[in-house]
């Protein structure tokens, strides 16, 4: 299979790739499995691998694709890290050609609600919004970079 964009042919060429049924898929660190490369999952792989190697996470910190249930209703995570076993960031994952919007932000908002974390980040790859509450959830601040790992 041949990646017609040359933005992913160069994202990829760091990251552990098979062929399989004329499909792609990349190694998940996290995951410890192959999975199907689309536009999502590379953006995924990028962050995934940006918090470890920039950030200094721990592959046992960072889960993906995490499940939780509410009101009889399974929700997935992109990616969640936690620290100290609780919650430190939750990260929506959207393909490079998504506009980040407030429907995305209702979104991981959504989960915040159920898990607060002390971060969020919104990313498509290109736009990141990474932010968090203060004071009791009274206050929105926005970040530059994801924190890093102390």
């Amino acid at each position: 299979m041949t990646i017609k964009n040359k933005r992913y042919s160069l994202m990829l060429e760091k990251f552990k790739t098979i062929p399989f049924n004329g499909k792609l898929y990349v190694f998940c660190l996290i995951r410890k499995k192959y999975c199907l490369l689309t536009k999502e999952e590379v953006v995924r792989q990028q962050l995934i691998s940006y918090l470890i190697k920039n950030r200094g996470y721990n592959v046992n910190e960072i889960y993906v694709e995490f499940k939780y249930s509410i009101h009889n209703m399974t929700n997935k995570i992109d990616i969640i890290v936690f620290k100290k076993k609780r919650p430190f960031i939750i990260v929506e994952c959207k393909s490079n050609d998504v506009n980040i919007s407030y429907k995305y932000f209702d979104q991981i908002l959504k989960y915040y609600l159920i898990i607060k974390s002390k971060y969020l980040v919104l990313t498509n790859g290109i736009k990141n919004i990474i932010f968090g509450f203060q004071n009791n959830a009274n206050d929105i601040e926005f970040f530059k970079k994801i924190p890093k790992n102390s």
